[in-house]
């Protein structure tokens, strides 16, 4: 018995809203789609949330809340995460002995770099209306209280980075702070922290007032 697995974006959203063209079979596109759904979409929603509106869709019972975000933020996303997955596989075709890019008579195949290059825009655009997303929740609380309400024992729980290039790790202080500074100062204490130039540590106290 096959299981119905419901989308949050339509094939004829997919083609006018992107550069996909209208000779593309849908079967080069779908798989792709359920893959940014199912990792994308749900690590920013959280599963509790991203199960309720999976079954809305799958049942026609959307709220007119969710109806919102799926137009306005979550299927413009959706259609980007998906086509930077989809690009390698229009591009690469698995056979039954071989992995082939197909050529064609009317037109140049594009390298890996001008593929990944395409990759790249359509995560850039993707992750701005997943932010915007992110942003109109956190807003209207209200509207959303399954995403609020999320528990752990449903699977993930929403995650809070910026969808926009991700965390940042930095140091605390200054690239190389302690050798510039000199390692003769004594009002520095040791918490592990090691510059990674110098491999001095990283925190500093000190009295004077700058």
């Amino acid at each position: 018995m096959s299981q119905k697995i419901p989308l949050f974006v339509s094939e004829e959203k997919l083609k006018s809203f992107t550069s996909v063209n209208q000779n593309v079979s849908p079967a080069d596109l779908v798989p792709h789609i359920l893959q940014a759904q199912d990792i994308e979409i749900q690590y920013y929603l959280g599963s509790t949330y991203y199960f309720e509106l999976k079954n809305q869709v799958l049942n026609g019972t959307v709220t007119q809340q969710n109806q919102f975000l799926l137009d306005n933020y979550l299927q413009n996303a959706l259609v980007n995460y998906g086509l930077e997955r989809a690009l390698p596989w229009l591009k690469y075709k698995i056979f039954n002995k071989s992995v082939l890019s197909p050529t064609s008579e009317n037109a140049d195949t594009i390298e890996l770099k001008e593929l990944q290059f395409l990759q790249s825009e359509c995560k850039s655009t993707a992750e701005v209306y997943m932010k915007r997303c992110m942003e109109w929740i956190l807003l209207h609380p209200g509207d959303y209280p399954t995403y609020f309400s999320s528990k752990v024992t449903d699977g993930q729980m929403p995650s809070y980075d910026d969808p926009i290039g991700g965390a940042i790790v930095t140091n605390r202080r200054p690239y190389a702070w302690r050798k510039r500074y000199g390692r003769g100062n004594s009002n520095w204490i040791d918490d592990g922290m090691n510059c990674p130039e110098c491999f001095y540590p990283n925190t500093y106290v000190s009295n004077t007032v700058f």
